[in-house]
């Protein structure tokens, strides 16, 4: 492969040996593999995506099954943007546009810890097989905690909050002006990611090549291996592509795979600035329950893989 070769060059031309060399190429191959699949995929989704404003999804909702709703929102979240930054905007307009409660949180709870990106790097860190699981469980997680928080009523818990006037009408753009506006988007989220995916291959690369494999075995194996790393995934903030450079590198030094797993999902979907950001929308008692939701299925998740693989 292309990129194989180019970070053999690179670190042959350098000289470099041993740890080094390891690492080196590590970070300077999966830069390029996973910027490249950005700037493909991103603006692929974001053109799509310009047929599917708020309101449109809201109309072709209504009437519509509760199920077909909660799946046809996680579907959405697959194909959304790249981290919750960029994903609660699109989960702001929906609110306003009088989306259901629980479809409303089925997509945010989605959107950050799959995507169609994500889902094209994954195979090549724990196969297909454990691609496949990770989204069906994704896919799960996000759907039982849209339909709980709303069988539970937490819906009285979303702020008034300004969202414009969702019923204004607004002409249908022109292709080129739809491939302009995909253009922008896909600019903006490219350069606010870039420097998570660099950060975030940087870790894994050290971690490849200096880490040593019998630490990971021997701190993070047990049970409280999954529940050690949702807690130390909440507080970072980084895109799905930012961590699984690192959770490759972690599973490639003896990390069960379930506990990759759940701290990737933990990162991508649990993070302080999210709250910080969704306290615009969402009252404190919402929010901890969403939170709450989330770990408990992410712990599940977690638990189960590691228990059955």
């Amino acid at each position: 492969m292309v990129f194989q070769q180019i970070a053999t060059y690179v670190v042959e031309a350098l000289g470099l040996t041993g740890s080094l060399r390891a690492a080196a190429h590590f970070w300077i191959y999966d830069t390029l593999k996973i910027l490249s699949i950005l700037v493909v995929v991103i603006f692929g989704v974001t053109y799509l995506r310009t047929y599917f404003p708020p309101e449109k999804i809201r109309d072709y909702l209504e009437g519509k099954r509760a199920i077909t709703g909660y799946a046809l929102a996680a579907l959405l979240g697959i194909v959304s943007p790249f981290c919750s930054c960029s994903t609660i905007p699109i989960f702001l307009g929906m609110v306003g546009a009088g989306i259901p409660f629980g479809i409303t949180i089925t997509f945010l709870a989605v959107s950050p810890m799959i995507n169609e990106a994500a889902l094209v790097v994954l195979p090549g860190v724990v196969g297909f097989k454990l691609t496949a699981l990770y989204a069906v469980s994704g896919i799960v997680i996000g759907m039982s905690s849209g339909y709980t928080l709303n069988k539970l009523g937490f819906d009285r818990y979303i702020e008034e909050f300004n969202f414009g006037d969702s019923d204004v009408e607004i002409d249908e753009p022109t292709r080129k002006e739809r491939a302009r506006e995909a253009y922008v988007e896909a600019k903006d989220i490219i350069v606010e990611i870039v420097p998570y995916v660099i950060v975030g291959v940087g870790a894994g690369a050290v971690i490849h090549g200096y880490l040593p494999g019998e630490l990971v075995t021997q701190y993070l194996s047990g049970p409280l291996g999954v529940f050690g790393a949702v807690a130390v995934g909440v507080p970072m903030y980084t895109d799905i592509l930012g961590v699984i450079p690192v959770v490759e590198s972690l599973i490639g030094k003896g990390l069960p795979v379930g506990t990759g797993l759940a701290f990737m999902m933990s990162v991508a979907a649990l993070s302080f600035p999210q709250f910080m950001i969704l306290n615009k929308v969402m009252k404190k008692e919402l929010i901890a329950a969403y939170a709450t939701t989330l770990a408990a299925g992410i712990l599940t998740i977690g638990l189960l893989f590691n228990l059955l693989l």
